[in-house]
C-alpha cells in the first residue's frame, strides 16, 4: 500500500498546490509517486504537470478518476484537495492518509484561517498532521512556527520563502528546480526538498 499524503487548509491561496506539486516532485525521487489533483473545475496541479519539461518525477491524474487499486504501484500518493473545504472533509481525509500537510502564509488572515482548520482536528483526536509554512517574508514565519510548537501544534522545521518563482514556475509548467532567469527559485526547491524529507519522517 501507497503512503498517502494529503494537502489540505480550509482557507485558500496558501500554496496547497504549490506545496503538492513540489513535494510530488521530491517523493518521485525517493519511489514512484502519484499525484492527484481533487479540484474538478480549476485542475491547477494536474494542469501545472502538464508542461513539456521531460525532468517531472510523478504521474498526476484527477482525483475523480482514481481506483484505490490504481496506488497499488506507486509508493507515495499526494492528494492535491479542492480548497475550501469544511471541517468534516479535512478530518475524514486525515483519518484516510498517513499524513494531512497545511501549508499556511504566515499573516493575519491565513493564521485565522489555520486556526479554523485545526480546531476540527484538535477536537477529532486527530495527531496525523504536520504545518507547514511558506510565503515567508520578514521573520514572521518564524514567530508563527515558534507560536505554534509553543501550543504543541505539530509545525515543519522548514519554512519557504515567499518568491515571484512560485508564480513563473507555474505560468511555465516547470518545478521550481528547472526555472530559469530567477535567482530564487532553486532556493525555493532546496527548501521544498527539506520540507519532503521532514515529511518522510513522519509518514
Amino acid at each position: 500500500m501507497p503512503k498517502i499524503i494529503s494537502i489540505g487548509n480550509m482557507k485558500g491561496g496558501v500554496g496547497k498546490t504549490t506545496t503538492a506539486i513540489h513535494l510530488a516532485q521530491q517523493l518521485g525521487r525517493k519511489g514512484r509517486t502519484l499525484l492527484l489533483d481533487a479540484d474538478d473545475e480549476l485542475q491547477c496541479s494536474a494542469v501545472w504537470r502538464e508542461g513539456d519539461f521531460d525532468g517531472w518525477t510523478f504521474e498526476a491524474q484527477p482525483y475523480r478518476a482514481y481506483q484505490p487499486s490504481d496506488g497499488a504501484d506507486f509508493e507515495y500518493v499526494v492528494i492535491d484537495t479542492k480548497g475550501n473545504e469544511q471541517g468534516g472533509d479535512l478530518l475524514s481525509l486525515a483519518q484516510q492518509s498517513d499524513l494531512l500537510l497545511i501549508p499556511t502564509k504566515p499573516d493575519g488572515l491565513s493564521a485565522t484561517g489555520l486556526i479554523r482548520t485545526l480546531t476540527p482536528l484538535v477536537e477529532g483526536g486527530i495527531s496525523n498532521y504536520q504545518v507547514l509554512i511558506v510565503a515567508n517574508m520578514g521573520g514572521r514565519g518564524e514567530e508563527l512556527r515558534d507560536a505554534l510548537a509553543e501550543q504543541e501544534i505539530p509545525v515543519l522545521t522548514t519554512i519557504v520563502r515567499h518568491s515571484t518563482a512560485v508564480g513563473d514556475a507555474a505560468e511555465r509548467r516547470v518545478p521550481l528546480e528547472a526555472l530559469k532567469g530567477n535567482r530564487y527559485a532553486k532556493l525555493l526547491a532546496l527548501e521544498y526538498a527539506s520540507a519532503a524529507r521532514e515529511v518522510l519522517a513522519h509518514v
